[in-house]
């Protein structure tokens, strides 16, 4: 395999614009000015950089979607794929039938989790494997004779998929119009967000109803404990705006969810995989959760795998179900044998180049770096974990106020301009700007890519 960028042969630039406004339908897209303005081309990628259709080098400030953990252009990669394809492309794990990578994988994965996540359900996706996790601990309180335990909390401003119900999850309105009414069953805590915490700011994690868990057991006792199946959280709240809980948040949802019989379920698809500087985000508090969701970084994004770990006493309730009554639950490419391959082979490399490590090292750079830019107006916050960063911007940096909500956001002009700087980098909502490149980073193009988002804060002005 060649180790150059491959350059665009296939139809000209303008026959594939006009071909991608015509056919493609992109996600997340305002479409009316999508037409107008068209796709950004990517034709080619290398370590933390990606080339556009025009030539130009940009480094990938957002990993794609989070995802790119080992960087752009992994020949291992490819060869792993080629050589499962080459000897079963696919076969399912339906009806007792199951394959090498899945086996393998399962027993890393039991491996690398903490504590007794021994288990693993696999799935296309994180938002397959969060429906798993509801659908999961719906089942094992029904086995246990305690169907009436059914409602899952979610945190507002969490982001867990958008299937039916982890819409209903994922705390963000901006989602929820236009699509009929949400689920049944899913209620919301408030958000750990220190910068704008609900209980007021500003905050004391060490008195906070919310940071001490006070406001979940509050939740829980209103709808009562023997309705509430799971409380899910991410170790960061991810595209609701780069919310690092402060430390022992996690712990105190654990002891909440141990005293009152709830079920804690650990969104791990941005978090997991060195993202945060450990293999999983909930390592810095050093809790075990009853199940742990996955995507994303589990193949680097080379192609679709997600999944959902059990500890062992939901895995024993599985074990035990009678053989008149399966467990109903599946995808057709669950344990797909060549997503599980190449999965084998990215955790390969992230062990062996250490990049969990190194993106703690380059996280805390990042950040130092990104702190520099407070001094411009508008910049609000600063804030991150590992390579998983962000910048809000305000309109009053005293008051904090946001600006109007009216057109575009303003970090979406500011991301279009840092493709001039030589970076791409993803507009969240409210006004929040992401930077969480792969794990391969240099501190020479974390400096490149701080100094592209200077420029382009700077310009918005």
């Amino acid at each position: 395999m060649s180790t150059e960028i491959p350059l665009m042969t296939t139809p000209n630039v303008d026959q594939l614009v006009a071909s991608d406004k015509a056919h493609l339908v992109h996600p997340l897209t305002r479409q009316r000015a999508f037409t107008e303005t068209g796709p950004v081309l990517v034709v080619g990628g290398k370590g933390t950089e990606v080339q556009l259709a025009d030539g130009r080098m940009l480094i990938d400030g957002s990993a794609g979607l989070w995802c790119v953990n080992v960087g752009h252009g992994r020949q291992e990669l490819a060869q792993a794929a080629y050589d499962q394809m080459m000897a079963v492309a696919f076969t399912p794990t339906f009806g007792g039938f199951s394959n090498v990578p899945a086996i393998m994988l399962a027993e890393r994965l039991a491996s690398l989790a903490p504590g007794d996540l021994d288990a693993v359900m696999f799935t296309s996706g994180g938002s397959e494997a969060n429906e798993s996790a509801f659908k999961i601990a719906r089942f094992y309180w029904s086995q246990l004779g305690r169907s009436s335990k059914t409602v899952i909390l979610s945190h507002e401003r969490g982001y867990h998929g958008l299937g039916l119900a982890t819409t209903t999850a994922t705390g963000l309105p901006q989602y929820h119009p236009d699509f009929g009414p949400l689920m049944p069953g899913f209620a919301r805590i408030p958000a750990p967000y220190c910068y704008r915490c609900s209980a007021g700011t500003p905050c004391d994690p060490a008195t906070c109803p919310v940071d001490t868990g006070a406001a979940l057991a509050a939740k829980i006792e209103e709808l009562g404990a023997d309705n509430v199946a799971a409380v899910i959280v991410e170790p960061v709240l991810g595209t609701g705006g780069v919310i690092v809980p402060p430390a022992g948040y996690l712990r105190a949802v654990r002891d909440v969810c141990n005293r009152l019989d709830i079920l804690m379920i650990a969104d791990e698809v941005i978090t997991g995989f060195g993202r945060t500087g450990r293999w999983f985000g909930v390592e810095h508090d050093g809790i075990v959760p009853d199940m742990l969701t996955f995507a994303k970084g589990v193949t680097s994004g080379y192609i679709p795998l997600g999944g959902v770990m059990l500890r062992k006493p939901i895995w024993d309730v599985l074990h035990a179900v009678p053989d008149d009554h399966a467990f109903m639950h599946g995808f057709t490419y669950s344990g797909h044998p060549v997503s599980c391959a190449v999965a084998l082979r990215n955790l390969d490399i992230i062990e062996s180049e250490g990049l969990v490590e190194q993106a703690g090292v380059r996280g805390r750079y990042l950040k130092v770096r990104l702190d520099e830019l407070r001094a411009l107006p508008y910049v609000g916050d600063v804030r991150g974990l590992g390579l998983m960063t962000c910048i809000e911007i305000v309109a009053d940096k005293d008051t904090r106020a946001r600006f109007p909500a009216t057109g575009l956001a303003r970090t979406a002009a500011v991301a279009k301009s840092a493709r001039e700087f030589g970076l791409v980098t993803r507009p969240l909502l409210d006004d929040i700007l992401l930077l969480a490149p792969p794990l391969v980073i240099s501190e020479a193009e974390i400096d490149r890519a701080v100094n592209a988002l200077a420029q382009s804060i700077t310009r918005m002005e």
